[in-house]
């Protein structure tokens, strides 16, 4: 009984803290099922997460190995589930491209839109949508990730890009000490 009330109780810490990866998921597509990953103060879909920890935190770093992407929100804003001080937190930039802040900075650029996220829970997964849509553009060279934005208006991206939905998992803690 004592392991079902802890299991229950791991699971609603789960829930309430907000932690999720998340997927493309576009039919047919060359980005169908590729992780979104944050790496260089961008997000994009495939490749791997550019994760950091310094070596004064100690063996902090080794329950947070960074080699996954983990969010945190999607109540209206959205950021990177990481441990460093002062998190960071995602938005999409003047020119539509979904981008997040560097450690210990609350910098965004003038023009960048923080709101319009919201998740969506489901039985086994949920949904993380942006509020005009997300989009991923092929990258120049063609092992590379690609790049996500999110649609804006005063923004025209190629017609070579595609829309898709971001499947949501639930993930049990942070992802890394920082992207």
């Amino acid at each position: 009984m004592k392991t079902a009330i802890t299991f229950t109780s791991l699971i609603a810490s789960t829930l309430a803290e907000g932690y999720f990866g998340v997927m493309a998921t576009r039919s047919a597509s060359p980005i169908h099922f590729l992780p979104l990953n944050a790496n260089g103060g961008k997000f994009y879909l495939g490749g791997t997460p550019s994760s950091f920890c310094p070596p004064q935190v100690g063996d902090v770093c080794k329950a947070y190995p960074g080699n996954s992407t983990v969010l945190a929100g999607g109540d209206g804003t959205l950021g990177l589930a990481v441990i460093v001080p002062g998190g960071q937190r995602a938005y999409i930039a003047p020119d539509g491209s979904m981008s997040y802040t560097v450690p210990h900075s609350a910098y965004i650029p003038e023009g960048s839109i923080v709101d319009g996220w919201t998740k969506e829970e489901g039985e086994a997964y949920g949904w993380l949508r942006y509020k005009d849509g997300l989009i991923a553009c092929p990258p120049a060279e063609e092992s590379k990730p690609w790049p996500v934005f999110g649609q804006r208006s005063n923004v025209t991206l190629s017609p070579d890009c595609l829309g898709f939905s971001a499947l949501a998992f639930n993930s049990t803690k942070a992802g890394a000490w920082e992207y």
